[in-house]
């Protein structure tokens, strides 16, 4: 677990928080309060759910979007998406961080953070279930670092 990661405020930018991303490499960032409380995860999954067409983030069921997607009837240019990213890239990150994110708390067991990370969690935040406070995170690497390391 990495206990000092990188953090995000509610009122970073967005286009502030991608910075950070590609700085860090990483996935996904933790918002906190002044006091390093958790409010919740900023993730790439959130951020590219805001860069596709509003039709292709709709619950899909019978895989529409694909087959659209498939038959070239969705093709939007880098410049469309690059529109819609400009859009949103002033926006507080308080307006697009998922607070609903699975978090992991520091007593729960490995494989806790094996099961989360295999459906499909890039990095798990770990939160003091009584305070809320950020104790760290846990990322993929992070695991497979350790589940490897001889020691």
């Amino acid at each position: 677990m990495i206990t000092d990661p990188p953090v995000l405020s509610p009122d970073t930018t967005v286009g502030e928080a991608v910075e950070l991303l590609l700085r860090n490499h990483v996935l996904s960032m933790p918002v906190v309060d002044g006091n390093r409380r958790f409010l919740g995860q900023f993730t790439k999954k959130h951020l590219i759910s805001r860069l596709l067409p509003a039709l292709a983030t709709q619950t899909d069921p019978q895989h529409q979007v694909e087959r659209m997607i498939e038959a070239g009837l969705l093709q939007d240019t880098l410049s469309e998406v690059r529109e819609r990213y400009a859009a949103i890239s002033g926006d507080s990150v308080s307006q697009h961080y998922d607070a609903s994110v699975t978090v992991l708390r520091p007593d729960q067991p490995l494989v806790s953070a094996l099961y989360f990370l295999y459906a499909g969690r890039n990095a798990l935040p770990v939160v003091d279930p009584e305070s809320h406070l950020l104790a760290g995170v846990v990322s993929t690497w992070d695991l497979l670092a350790r589940v490897t390391s001889p020691t």
